[in-house]
């Protein structure tokens, strides 16, 4: 039933937009900054109270990864999702399209 829809926390989501926005020219410190922001509100655990979609949450922190170009860095935070939630998941799609990023 829920297989076409996706959830996501308010908080990860609007950092992650703040990242692909400030992606734009002279825009740097501002989109390394929401990385940042973003990546320390998914890893440190007193936050994780308030974060009841991780998965997505961190397939968003692999996204900007593989942005910025750090493919490792997407599949470390990708692996990281689908240890929590392997079927399902769009990090599934993630790792396939990184590594052929890698190898191609």
């Amino acid at each position: 039933m829920w297989n076409d829809c996706a959830e996501v926390d308010a908080r990860p989501f609007l950092h992650y937009l703040q990242y692909l926005t400030y992606g734009g020219p002279g825009e740097l410190d501002h989109q390394h900054h929401a990385l940042r922001v973003l990546e320390s509100y998914i890893c440190v655990m007193r936050n994780q109270i308030n974060l009841y979609h991780i998965e997505p949450a961190l397939n968003s922190l692999g996204n900007c990864y593989e942005m910025k170009g750090d493919y490792e860095g997407a599949l470390d935070y990708d692996e990281m999702s689908l240890r929590l939630h392997g079927t399902n998941n769009a990090a599934n799609w993630h790792v396939r399209h990184v590594l052929r990023l890698i190898s191609g």
